[in-house]
């Protein structure tokens, strides 16, 4: 599967991508200092982030990372759950309560030399602001004795935010951070806060805008992460 996956992500699904979007990779090279998995996090303001985040990834991560998707989005419809797994390797998580099972599947992945690809606002965003980060991706990092790897997302919103059904050509930026490890001093609350503040960082001047609780009511709860 593995290796359909990225034959399908090298020949279909990165030059459809590059068709429109004019992927820019800054600051990869702050993943050399990465030896093992890791909790790969960022800003999320399209449904084509996870392909994004899969095709600025190193190949050694690419081709070892699942995606975070929610459980009742892409995963309504088979087809689209299907084209999903099999793409960029979705892994649908419940938006509400039951979330424990998968949360141990995920930790066992990267137990396992697997990595986590996650967008901890949990939604997306609805004014192109960055929202608060849950704590999902610090339990997984914590728990599991794994660092966050911080990334910023930029341009994906002009190109295809969430009202849009047709993406419009348009330049987009991956902005790396290095990893980030959990202090002794961290909680899961304390550890996730450091990792959002590192993605605003990244960010500049647009990660100082807060989107509102209230800007993505219509989309349901938050997820759990």
């Amino acid at each position: 599967m593995r290796r359909m996956r990225a034959a399908l992500q090298s020949t279909l699904l990165f030059p459809a991508l590059s068709s429109f979007c004019r992927l820019d990779v800054r600051d990869r090279q702050e993943l050399r200092a990465l030896d093992g998995p890791a909790v790969f996090v960022a800003n999320h303001v399209s449904a084509l982030d996870a392909v994004v985040m899969a095709e600025a990834l190193p190949p050694r991560y690419r081709n070892r990372s699942v995606v975070v998707a929610a459980a009742d989005s892409i995963f309504k419809r088979k087809w689209e759950a299907r084209l999903a797994q099999v793409t960029v390797d979705a892994f649908p998580i419940p938006r509400g309560g039951g979330a424990r099972p998968h949360l141990e599947y995920l930790k066992d992945l990267l137990a396992r030399n697997w990595s986590v690809i996650i967008f901890p606002e949990g939604r997306l965003t609805a004014t192109g602001a960055i929202g608060t980060f849950r704590k999902g991706a610090a339990i997984l990092a914590m728990d599991a004795g794994v660092p966050i790897v911080p990334a910023y997302v930029d341009g994906m919103y002009e190109v295809m935010p969430r009202f849009r059904r047709v993406p419009r050509p348009g330049r987009v930026t991956v902005t790396f951070s290095g990893p980030v490890a959990a202090e002794p001093h961290d909680d899961y609350d304390t550890f996730i806060a450091r990792v959002e503040a590192v993605v605003r960082r990244l960010a500049g001047p647009k990660g100082e805008a807060v989107e509102p609780a209230s800007a993505t009511r219509s989309e349901g709860p938050n997820y759990w992460y």
